[in-house]
C-alpha cells in the first residue's frame, strides 16, 4: 500500500463519516417529507453531488454507488412531476381554445352573423 493509497483511504473513512449526520437526517426528517416536495429533492440533490465528488475525488465507489441509485430516484419523481406540470398546462391551453371559441360564437352571435 503506497502513502497515496492510505491517505485516500482515510479520506474516504473520513467522509463516510461526516456523510453519517447527513444520512442521519436524512432518514429522520427529509423521509418524512412527501417525495416531490422541492425542499427533499434539493436535500437530495445536496447528497448527490456530495457522493459524486467523493466518488471522483476519493475513487470511493460506495459514493459513486449512492449518488446513482439517489440521481436514479429523484430522476424518476422529477420526470413524474413534470409530466402532471405538461397534463396541467395542456389542459389549460384546452380550456383557453374552449373559451376562446365561445367568445367568437357569442361575438358572431351578436353581430347577427351565423356561426
Amino acid at each position: 500500500m503506497t502513502l497515496g493509497s492510505l491517505s485516500l483511504a482515510l479520506l474516504r473513512v473520513n467522509y463516510r463519516l461526516a456523510r453519517l449526520p447527513l444520512q442521519l437526517f436524512e432518514d429522520v426528517a427529509v423521509s418524512r417529507l412527501d417525495e416531490r416536495e422541492p425542499v427533499r429533492l434539493a436535500y437530495e440533490q445536496i447528497l448527490i453531488d456530495c457522493d459524486r465528488a467523493a466518488a471522483y475525488l476519493l475513487n470511493d465507489g460506495n459514493a459513486a454507488r449512492r449518488a446513482a441509485e439517489l440521481e436514479r430516484r429523484t430522476a424518476s419523481v422529477r420526470l413524474l412531476i413534470a409530466r402532471e406540470h405538461h397534463r396541467v398546462q395542456r389542459r389549460g391551453v384546452i380550456l383557453l381554445d374552449e373559451q376562446r371559441e365561445r367568445f367568437h360564437r357569442r361575438r358572431q352571435q351578436d353581430a347577427g352573423l351565423p356561426t
